[in-house]
């Protein structure tokens, strides 16, 4: 008895929070729709994020081939990514480093007019290290890198969402 009692306050309890979750206007965050019809992108080869952007816009059906024909123009310039050290220890030993992260997103019409002005995006972590954890701290260190990436392509999705093309 006792047994069923619990079981059924526990799915009351979880309908009130599903209906409280639901009443407050709470969504999952979809991804960006897009405002244009295709675009192409102009980014330096190699480029993780522009081939993340390449990805997540021909996974909408947005992606141009072509800068010829595309409505909207992209360019990633001045990626840059550096390794600074940001503490001592008191035997001169690295403890913290910082992570950076630069690009340089622009976007244009066919015609050349700039639908949104070159944005700076510059993202930072910082990250402790120890010699004994090289192994962990260099697979730490790649994971940070890979989330700064994905940081910067969901920034650039976003930006890209609020564009007024003329």
């Amino acid at each position: 008895m006792r047994a069923i009692r619990r079981t059924l306050l526990t799915a009351l309890m979880t309908l009130a929070l599903a209906a409280q979750l639901g009443g407050c206007g709470f969504q999952l965050r979809g991804q960006a729709q897009l405002p244009f019809a295709a675009a192409f992108i102009d980014a330096p080869a190699g480029s993780n994020v522009g081939n993340a952007l390449r990805l997540a816009l021909s996974e909408q059906n947005k992606l141009a081939e072509r800068a010829e024909g595309a409505p909207v123009r992209l360019r990633l310039a001045g990626e840059r990514r550096d390794k600074n050290i940001l503490s001592l220890s008191g035997g001169g030993k690295v403890r913290e480093y910082r992570l950076e992260y630069r690009v340089t997103v622009s976007a244009h019409d066919p015609i050349g007019r700039e639908l949104m002005p070159p944005t700076d995006l510059h993202l930072l972590r910082d990250f402790s290290y120890n010699d004994a954890q090289a192994l962990a701290k260099e697979t730490e260190e790649q994971s940070l890198i890979r989330a700064m990436e994905q940081d910067a392509l969901r920034q650039i999705l976003r930006r890209l969402s609020y564009l007024k093309q003329p």
